[in-house]
């Protein structure tokens, strides 16, 4: 028995239920790094923290119920988002059904967007809002005065005083104010990736060209306002960066620890300071720190000069949000971009040599199938190096969500938010059917151009690069041959 005070647990999804078919174990398992963040402060409190991601490390109920038997936790937490919620739900449920003093915790999206719901529907006893990493801290510092005892804990006097969370108290649920938004990023630890199997975490073939590739993030918040987006109920509008100087020593880091060859950066939005792009490339270049890296970004933030430098500092690959090849469209869902501007972020990464990743939208709000038809044939025409077709999902919590019943029906089935399955239908739709077919029309037209394929095999210069092609057929056929 180790005697482990928190559990942290993400909800077991496989790459073929987040996608809705089969896509051949081509990859695309992502670190869980909001736990391991969570994990790395717990740890500097000098808690006994362990992680499970069941999918990756092959766990199934009874391997888990197996180590909380072992391990004994006094706090097991589990992150959610709306696709996810009911495989938390079910898994909270069993655990509570086993192990009724356990105190059990949920956070993620899902939670700090409908806290009352989560908790009126659910076994949780406590709900964490927005941030984290200090709203976690205080609940575990409780159990030093409460003699880790669930029926102490929970209750309104002691819980009422931390900000960001909702809990339970008997059949009561209370919410406490939010709590502020971490200022100085620089004072969080890394994430804890010694509790995790790095090498397990391989993303999709079009994220990367050299493994091991290890995922890392330096800001966080966007100031954008997508209708689409729920992200900004989590990390606000209010940009926050860390310093590029321990960006850049973390990289160094994780080379060191992991053999890193490559990170690729989630933020949101990494280019939208160029201020702050151009210092932290200017690190990579003079210290020479030899690593690919990918990152994301929008095609108003970007300009000539600061992508070459991205370029030379081992930029290799940038996702972009390009949604749609129809202005009104982009406009219905306040993207604040033109058509123009996504064909000169396009043009200009094509001649400075860093690959484009472009990401369309199907069904969006005032679509019909002829719209999309432009869509496809509007990528078509970019032709950038990689896209995806993804299908609108209006999460709860966004203005989309709210505003749904205007241009659509929307179908309440969490189980499919997945951003690949069809639950909101607009009034131009006949039915979802009508939805999945053009996805499927875009994916074989765009991919099985003899132009695109040609265009991919001059770019083979290395065995990983056949490996990497060979998986993404493999995913590409999920999409293509799938009903």
């Amino acid at each position: 028995m180790h005697n482990t005070d928190v559990l942290l647990i993400q909800p077991p999804i496989s790459i073929n239920e987040r996608y809705g078919r089969n896509v051949g174990g081509s990859g695309g398992y992502l670190p869980p790094l909001g736990l391991a963040m969570l994990a790395a402060v717990l740890k500097e409190k000098n808690f006994n923290v362990r992680i499970i991601d069941p999918i990756v490390m092959g766990y199934r109920d009874e391997d888990i119920f197996g180590l909380i038997e072992e391990e004994r936790p006094k706090v097991i937490g589990i992150t959610s988002i709306t696709l996810t919620y009911h495989m938390a739900k079910t898994l909270a449920g069993k655990i509570r059904g086993k192990y009724p003093n356990i105190l059990l915790i949920i956070g993620g999206h899902h939670v700090t967007i409908m806290p009352e719901r989560v908790l009126e529907d659910t076994d949780f006893n406590i709900g964490v809002l927005g941030e984290g990493e200090e709203t976690i801290v205080e609940i575990l510092m409780l159990f030093k005065s409460v003699k880790y005892e669930i029926n102490e804990i929970i209750s309104r006097k002691k819980l009422e005083k931390i900000d960001g969370i909702a809990f339970k108290e008997k059949d009561n649920i209370f919410i406490t104010k939010p709590r502020k938004l971490i200022v100085d990023l620089d004072a969080l630890p890394y994430p804890a990736r010694e509790l995790l199997p790095m090498e397990k975490y391989i993303p999709l073939p079009n994220q990367y060209k050299k493994q091991p590739v290890v995922h890392m993030t330096a800001i966080r918040g966007c100031p954008y306002s997508c209708s689409f987006c729920s992200n900004n109920k989590i990390f606000g509008r209010k940009i926050r960066y860390r310093s590029p100087d321990k960006v850049v020593e973390e990289i160094k880091f994780v080379i060191k620890k992991y053999a890193a060859k490559e990170i690729s950066f989630w933020d949101d939005m990494m280019t939208v300071d160029k201020k702050w792009m151009n210092e932290f490339c200017d690190i990579l270049i003079k210290e020479n720190v030899g690593i690919n890296w990918t990152c994301y970004s929008r095609v108003d933030s970007i300009d000539e000069p600061m992508i070459q430098k991205m370029k030379i500092a081992g930029c290799w690959n940038i996702f972009f949000g390009f949604e749609s090849g129809v202005q009104e469209l982009l406009d219905n869902i306040h993207k604040g971009i033109t058509i123009e501007q996504i064909k000169i972020a396009n043009d200009l990464c094509k001649k400075i040599g860093i690959d484009v990743r472009a990401s369309f939208m199907f069904a969006l709000p005032g679509e019909t199938p002829a719209l999309a038809r432009k869509t496809i044939e509007f990528a078509k025409k970019l032709n950038p190096d990689y896209v995806q077709f993804c299908i609108t999902t209006p999460y709860p919590g966004t203005k989309l969500y709210a505003d749904a019943h205007k241009y659509g029906r929307l179908i309440k089935d969490y189980t499919k938010f997945s951003i690949w399955e069809p639950v909101f239908i607009p009034w131009g739709y006949d039915n979802s059917d009508e939805i999945k077919a053009i996805e499927k029309t875009a994916m074989r037209e765009f991919y099985l151009r003899p132009a695109y394929i040609l265009s991919r095999l001059k770019k083979i210069d290395s065995i990983e690069d056949i490996l990497r092609y060979i998986n993404g057929v493999r995913f590409l056929l999920g999409f293509i041959v799938s009903s």
